[in-house]
């Protein structure tokens, strides 16, 4: 198995249009299955359609994923007819084609379900229809995942092959004994996760203060009260007796 170019970022350099064949070829866009599983891959196709369409290419971009489409959702337009009507049931592409950025360039949605991806590139209409494209000069891109049903069958109709991949993911194994149609290699690569954040430390309630205990006055019981005003009483008693035996007694 021979090597792949390089790994190349996407959104620092994109890896340009294919000009050393006249236009009208096939560019098979082939997501790795890491790519597919992060999220980024439709609109990475997208966004290579955009750059080659800004540099004076006529591109028309094509959900090769009938099975499970995405392309649609990455330019916000609904899977209705595409790809599959035009192929099989006789739907023209000036129907199933959505001008983007202003007719810059196109997109064709994967359309109808259908149980064989591979009906597809055995429909005689699949053949006019890259012809056609040829004719007018047009770069078909067909976006495509590895491990999907049809894409080795897509693949047989391309001339190139871009791979959007992660920095570290290993080939897809579509493209197993066709590597020299491999042109790029690129991808947004993982996105970096977040630093773990320090969580803030408790803070412990400070101590209530210690309030000195208030010493509550003893009452005298209700008892010892009137004891001592009986006590009172009879001294007052005692010592008016003496003054008047006192008083008598000097008389």
């Amino acid at each position: 198995m021979s090597a792949l170019p390089d790994w190349q970022p996407l959104n620092g350099a994109p890896p340009p249009a294919p000009a050393d064949a006249p236009a009208g070829r096939v560019v098979a866009v082939l997501a790795t299955e890491g790519a597919v599983a992060h999220g980024w891959a439709p609109s990475a196709a997208i966004e290579l359609a955009r750059s080659w369409s800004g540099q004076g290419a006529r591109v028309i971009i094509a959900d090769g994923v009938l099975h499970r489409p995405s392309l649609h959702r990455a330019v916000g337009i609904a899977n209705r007819e595409g790809l599959s009507d035009a192929a099989l049931h006789g739907a023209s592409v000036s129907r199933v084609v959505h001008p983007l950025d202003e007719g810059a360039f196109f997109v064709v949605t994967a359309g109808t379900p259908v149980a064989d991806s591979g009906a597809v590139v055995r429909s005689p209409r699949w053949y006019r229809i890259v012809d056609g494209m040829a004719e007018a000069g047009v770069t078909l891109m067909l976006y495509l995942n590895d491990g999907e049903s049809g894409t080795a069958a897509f693949l047989g109709s391309a001339s190139d092959i871009v791979v959007l991949s992660n920095p570290d993911d290993p080939p897809p194994a579509a493209v197993r004994d066709l590597e020299p149609l491999v042109r790029a290699v690129t991808g947004m690569g993982r996105t970096p996760a977040p630093e773990p954040r320090e969580e803030p430390k408790a803070v412990e309630p400070a101590p209530a203060p210690v309030r000195a205990p208030v010493k509550k006055e003893k009452k005298a019981p209700e008892g010892v009260g009137r004891m001592v005003i009986l006590v009172i009483v009879a001294l007052v008693v005692a010592a008016g007796l003496g003054y008047l035996l006192v008083f008598s007694g000097g008389g």
